[in-house]
Order: structure tokens, then sequence, then C-alpha cells
């Protein structure tokens, strides 16, 4: 992306894709050669359709059921495996993000993380994936966990913040193409990264020494650790691994946020999605931009993607993915900012593309 005053929505903003990889030493990180570094699938018999669950498989401790009139509610949400490919480092791809900092009409970005490489993807049309960048840390012992992205808030230049077992956070500029800057004060691995909705310079960061911490990536400060005695008692992920997801209020279902008072310990489930298969550490689920799509995969391959957009939870309805050559277990998922495109992430470093259709 070019340069722009007013950040990555800008009209001055050009439609160029990210500079072509090269083979160079950027401080710690490395762009290697990605010309076979990951593997596509050829096999036109590779596509198989979506099944949609025919149970509900979610559940509202705190809210009467009613019983449904007429026809009941079916999953809307219908996709088929367009792709997929693996990566040549043969590690589990622990994170994939896509680049929700660009309009509508530009190139579809994400980044995967996994081993001690990054890797930068385009989706192009007819479920096609492109290898746009890929970087390599220094150290062979590295991992990495998770990826963010931002962007640089004068000139609108996409970011990306990696991080993983050594607990160091990097700052990888795609549009430079090195690591631009890197952060150190978790006492161990990282686990977690994201960035503000609306403040793109504040990235918080969570981690196996029982702490969160909130960098300004703009001053490179610390701003905030949030900790100690009466913090966490173990390592912070960003799920459980008890076969469920548990929405979450803080104080009683009618009562508003605006009256809660911070001494008040009070919670109430708001729902409850359950699943099978997924009861091992660190599978982490996911929801689109509009925050309507729910999408989580399990150790046997097997994706779960629920409908949020209706008004009662109870009627919320969820459509199963499977394939038959996808039988390792999927760490995470990430869906594109148009809800068109899920992407998920597995332990036998292999990533499937699928595509929503009507």
């Amino acid at each position: 992306m070019s340069g722009s005053e007013t950040g990555p929505g800008s009209q001055n903003e050009s439609k160029s894709t990210y500079p072509k990889r090269r083979r160079t030493v950027q401080q710690v990180l490395q762009v290697p050669d990605t010309s076979s570094q990951a593997e596509e699938s050829g096999d036109d018999n590779d596509d198989v359709s979506s099944v949609t669950s025919t149970e509900d498989c979610s559940d509202s401790p705190n809210v009467m059921r009613k019983r449904p009139r007429g026809k009941p509610r079916k999953c809307k949400l219908q996709f088929r495996c367009t792709n997929f490919l693996k990566e040549d480092h043969g590690q589990p791809i622990f994170g994939i993000q896509f680049n929700y900092n660009t309009k509508e009409g530009y190139p579809i970005n994400f980044a995967t993380v996994g081993g001690n490489r990054v890797t930068i993807y385009e989706c192009l049309k007819e479920g096609k994936l492109k290898v746009v960048q890929a970087y390599i840390d220094a150290d062979t012992q590295e991992n990495f966990y998770t990826c963010a992205w931002t962007y640089e808030d004068v000139s609108g230049q996409a970011l990306l913040a990696v991080a993983g077992s050594r607990g160091i956070i990097r700052i990888i500029s795609p549009t430079t193409m090195q690591n631009i800057k890197h952060f150190v004060g978790h006492g161990n691995s990282v686990n977690e990264l994201k960035f503000h909705p609306r403040d793109p310079n504040m990235l918080l960061s969570v981690g196996k020494d029982h702490s969160l911490r909130l960098w300004n990536i703009k001053t490179d400060f610390c701003v905030a650790i949030l900790g100690g005695v009466d913090g966490h008692r173990d390592e912070v992920l960003s799920a459980s691994c008890e076969n469920c997801i548990i929405c979450w209020k803080a104080g009683s279902l009618d009562q508003d946020l605006d009256t809660i008072k911070h001494t008040n310990t009070e919670v109430s489930i708001i729902h409850r999605f359950d699943y099978k298969d997924c009861d091992i550490w660190y599978m982490r689920f996911s929801l689109d931009y509009w925050q309507k799509i729910l999408a989580l995969g399990n150790q046997v391959g097997r994706l779960y993607v629920w409908d949020l957009d209706c008004n009662d939870p109870t009627q919320t309805r969820c459509t199963t993915l499977v394939h038959p050559k996808c039988y390792s277990a999927i760490r995470q998922t990430h869906i594109s900012r148009d809800g068109n495109i899920l992407i998920a992430v597995c332990d036998d470093a292999t990533l499937w593309r699928w595509d929503k259709f009507k």
C-alpha cells in the first residue's frame, strides 16, 4: 500500500500490493525463497460441500425457550472447500489473521504463523491462494503462536505484529519488508496479540507469565501491566478446553452496563455454544468483522460455523464443515472482512480455504 495522510481508508491510497519477496536479511528476520514453500492441492475432487447439522448445538441457560412455530430455522451459512495447501516447514500453524484495514476492492491478505515462519498470502479468485511474502526468524527455536494486523497512523501502511515462545513481540512492515521494532517484557511465551479497535498504536499482549501488557507501538512504551498477586494464577489464553464457548455478561441479564459498579462480581451466562472433540490446549475460535459469524475447529479436523445473525440466541444454528483429507487439529480459524472466505490452520502445517456460497 502506498503512503497516505489519513490512514488505510484514504482515497489517496493506491491499489498496489506488497513488494515482491526477495532474499535478504533485515535485522533479525529474513525473507526466504518461497517458490516451493507451499504446496497447493491440484485435485479437482477435493471439493466437499458443507454438512449442516440438524440439531441445535447451543444453549442459553438463562433464557426461557419457546417452542418455535412452523418449520425450525435452518442455518443459511453454506461453505465449500476450494483449496488447501501445506507449508514446507512442517510445523503446526498456530495463528491466522486477515488484514481488515483495507477498503472493499483491495487485495484480501492474511498472515499465518507456525514454527519460526511468518507467511503472508493473498486470496485470489476461484479459490486460489498466492504467497506474497514470508519471514524466518534467525532463532530456529522460535515458535510463533499469534499475529495481529494494524497500520501506521500517518502513512497508512500495513503493519504485522507477531510473537510466540520466546516472548519477544516483533513488528513487521510488509511494505519495506523489515522487522522495524521489537518489544521485550514478558517473562515467558506470548499466547495472544490484539490491537485496539480504534487506536492502531495500542497493542495488548497476553502470556505464560500470568500477565497482560498494554503497549504503545508508536512511542515504544509499555503503558500498563495487568498482573501481580491479585491477577491470573496461570498462563493467560484466549479460550478454554471444555468443548464449549460461553458468552458472559457482567451483572444480571436485564442490568444496564452503565449501572454496573466495578465492585460487582456477579456475572450471567448469555449463551453457550457446544461442540465435540475439542479438549486439547490452545484451540481458538474467531468472529467475523461484523460479529455475525462464529467459527471454530476441533482436534479431528471438523469445522463448526454458527450463524449469529438473529435476535434470539436460542435460534442460532450451526453448520459443520468436513473434508476427508482434513483430519488434524485445527488450531485457529479466521474469516475475511466480507464474511465470504473462511481459513483454517492445522497442526500438520496445512491451511484450508472455504468459500461461502448461496
